[in-house]
């Protein structure tokens, strides 16, 4: 009998997951002004629950201090902890 429940070994995001983003036509990169949840000037037509990344490299590093891949290596909660820290959940 396994303890563990399936669905909780799926809730960690990897960086495959924002490779998979990429290729399903969401390449495209906003600046973070315009993502963040409170933004005066938002950014529609896209997945607001991954607002992340639609951030250029170079501004992701800015705003969590990290790579993408880091960033996708670390488990959800953490992800939408820092998420809501820098206002793109």
């Amino acid at each position: 009998m396994s303890l563990v429940k399936p669905d909780l070994c799926q809730r960690d995001y990897d960086a495959t997951q924002d490779s998979q983003a990429v290729e399903f036509g969401e390449g495209n990169t906003f600046s973070y002004e315009s993502l963040k949840s409170k933004s005066s000037n938002p950014v529609t037509g896209i997945n607001y629950k991954r607002r992340e990344i639609y951030l250029s490299d170079e501004e992701f590093q800015t705003v969590f201090g990290m790579t993408k891949e880091l960033f996708y290596q670390q488990p959800k909660w953490k992800q939408d902890l820092q998420k809501k820290n820098a206002d793109l959940f």
